[in-house]
């Protein structure tokens, strides 16, 4: 039932069809003629008629949901892949459900086949790699799955070229002769959190001093939390190292801007002093004229919703994988 009472039966007499052409419109079914699926739709806004969501879960087995899990919550990036993700269910009709992990205590929670993130549909995993949460590398629950952010073999997966990004990155900047480094998250690969994705970016930066002839040093790297402080004291130890001019190359936006502002504090002008590039290209890079690496989140997220709902209308179609490519934005600051 619906607003003021409204069945499916009123709708379908309301657009003069059957209740099964309803449920297909409502459904989004692809084998209704333009036209019908039309007046459907305009007679469920004129009446005002809403789905009965408990009534349909219990008559078709579908809970219209997807469980995302995730490193956590709280960063640019989670934020925009997370948004793109509901943006895409909603627009099919499905709600998303976050499951943050945070911690290995709620990952002990989630091995167990009844936890709540199963109650769904399907499961999306960000930048998480399920061989390294679950005993013997098997998922708890046999659901459509798909991972993003994280590559594996037998799962439809959206990744980005995280090594070619770096590596385009450093080769950019090591156009100009100066001593050249990198700042990278400090990401622990034993644990099962981790995604391997600062990783693949210190492969790539490393790949490109090779290429240009250099050797590679421990001290061209410096690690640093994932934080602004962080990002702050890595590049402080980096100018403990070397005297400007200087190459550098931070592995994520976050860091890149701690970089910007303790060069402005030290009176340090970025793209002669330190040409810096990061990786993300968030909403205000743009703003402070960061040069970056261009990850279209957006579209990962897209990308990723779309072959879960894919694989929701079939189970047995082949594993898909898609890597997508980040583009080299250069502005002032390189």
């Amino acid at each position: 039932m619906s607003k003021a009472g409204i069945t499916i039966q009123d709708v379908a007499k309301h657009a003069s069809v059957g209740v099964s052409t309803v449920s297909k419109v409502l459904n989004d079914y692809r084998d209704i003629a333009p036209d019908t699926r039309e007046r459907v739709l305009k007679s469920v806004e004129e009446l005002g008629y809403t789905v009965n969501r408990a009534a349909r879960s219990f008559r078709t087995g579908k809970t219209q949901t997807a469980s995302i899990f995730m490193p956590m919550v709280g960063t640019e990036f989670y934020d925009r892949l997370v948004t793109a993700i509901d943006n895409e269910l909603a627009a099919h009709d499905y709600d998303a459900a976050l499951f943050p992990l945070l911690n290995s205590q709620r990952l002990a929670r989630y091995k167990a086949p009844d936890a709540l993130p199963y109650h769904a549909d399907g499961l999306i995993f960000a930048s998480l790699n399920p061989d390294w949460l679950f005993t013997d590398a098997r998922l708890p629950v046999s659901l459509p799955t798909v991972l993003v952010d994280a590559y594996h073999a037998n799962y439809d997966t959206v990744t980005v070229d995280n090594s070619g990004g770096a590596y385009a990155a450093t080769m950019h900047l090591l156009e100009r002769p100066a001593d050249t480094f990198a700042i990278l998250v400090q990401e622990r690969y034993d644990t099962p959190f981790a995604s391997g994705v600062f990783l693949e970016r210190r492969k790539g930066f490393e790949r490109a001093l090779r290429e240009h002839g250099l050797s590679v040093q421990k001290d061209h790297i410096a690690t640093a939390e994932f934080s602004s402080d962080g990002g702050r004291i890595a590049f402080r130890q980096i100018l403990d190292r070397a005297k400007p001019p200087l190459n550098i190359f931070a592995s994520c936006d976050l860091l890149a801007r701690s970089v910007l502002d303790e060069a402005a504090r030290l009176d340090l002008k970025l793209g002669r002093d330190i040409r810096l590039v990061g990786f993300d290209d968030q909403p205000w890079a743009a703003g402070l004229g960061l040069s970056t690496m261009h990850q279209p989140v957006e579209q990962m997220g897209k990308l990723a919703t779309d072959f879960l709902l894919k694989r929701l209308a079939d189970a047995e179609h082949e594993i898909r994988h898609h890597e997508v490519k980040p583009e080299l934005i250069v502005r002032e600051t390189s």
